[in-house]
């Protein structure tokens, strides 16, 4: 019988011992019949439905064992760790994850923590070959999503070897997602997809190397772009030498300051304004240039040199 609670009132026709026969004589349980005999207030009872649900094993098993973790007995965390162990292969989703984060961050013993923290660890490797994999389907949209998995797992070397990809969204993607990352190993990659075929690409590569605070290698990179024969990319290349150093962008920016279209002129304007208190050669540029045609480029120049 039941009580009020939702749990079992032991009385001498039904205790633990009954409840435990009851569950094992389940021929097929599903899983709600296991759950069921997990909130039993016995202790005993619990263990026996998460050793009967590591037999079984039916569908939803993982996330099931996953919060047994947080079980307030220690010998039921102890059972359910161990079925985790033994069922290192059984499915974990979504709901099991935030579990085992939960128990890994604040279990409360050291060995659940340490079951927890693996058992992350091997559905990090697992996920990293899932994506891998991803990488290599015939869709160009699978291999997109691939990337944002692999970029969401810090898997930096899985996303710079997809700096070839043949899809220029895929390619954007990888961009975006080592800038994301910071991670020097993401670095050479990077120098790949700035001097890219595709313009578009190569804008999403300028604006990492920005993010990245344009250390040297990439800011060289950025540099050759102010002769790339689309203004776009001549206009963020412009925009992104500013954060390079002074040797490498100045002269760049000052011939920048001729270029023959407008955008390319304010955004070397623009990125020379850190330099136009110390720099000399900054100055008399930037004093030609108020002869500039356009209007908006001699205000921007009068505004900096003011």
């Amino acid at each position: 019988m039941r009580d009020g609670s939702g749990g079992h009132a032991v009385t001498t026709t039904d205790t633990p011992s009954t409840r435990i026969a009851a569950l094992y004589r389940l021929e097929r349980p599903e899983l709600p019949d296991i759950e069921e005999h997990l909130r039993d207030p016995a202790p005993e009872v619990r263990k026996a439905a998460l050793i009967m649900l590591t037999r079984t094993a039916p569908a939803g098993a993982g996330d099931t064992l996953a919060w047994a973790l947080a079980d307030e007995d220690h010998s039921v965390r102890e059972v359910a760790a161990e079925s985790l162990r033994v069922l290192a292969e059984v499915y974990i989703g979504e709901d099991g994850v935030r579990a085992l984060l939960l128990a890994a961050a604040h279990g409360r013993d050291a060995r659940l923590r340490e079951t927890a923290v693996e058992l992350l660890a091997l559905l990090t490797e697992g996920a990293r070959e899932q994506y891998a994999d991803g990488l290599r389907d015939g869709e160009p949209e699978v291999r997109l999503q691939a990337i944002i998995g692999l970029i969401a797992l810090g898997a930096v070397t899985e996303v710079a070897q997809a700096a070839g990809d043949p899809a220029r969204e895929v390619r954007v993607g990888v961009a975006e997602g080592l800038a994301r990352l910071k991670s020097p190993a993401g670095l050479p990659a990077l120098e790949r997809l700035i001097v890219d075929h595709d313009a578009v690409v190569r804008i999403a590569a300028i604006d990492a190397a920005t993010d990245l605070g344009m250390p040297p290698p990439l800011a060289e990179r950025v540099a050759s772009t102010l002769e790339h024969p689309d203004w776009r990319v001549r206009a963020r290349a412009a925009t992104a030498l500013r954060a390079a150093a002074p040797e490498i962008a100045i002269g760049l920016l000052v011939r920048a300051l001729g270029d023959r279209v407008v955008d390319v002129r304010r955004a070397a304007v623009r990125s020379l304004e850190p330099w136009a208190d110390d720099r000399p050669e900054v100055v008399t540029a930037l004093v030609e240039a108020l002869a500039d045609p356009d209007a908006g480029v001699r205000t921007q120049v009068r505004w900096v040199l003011g």
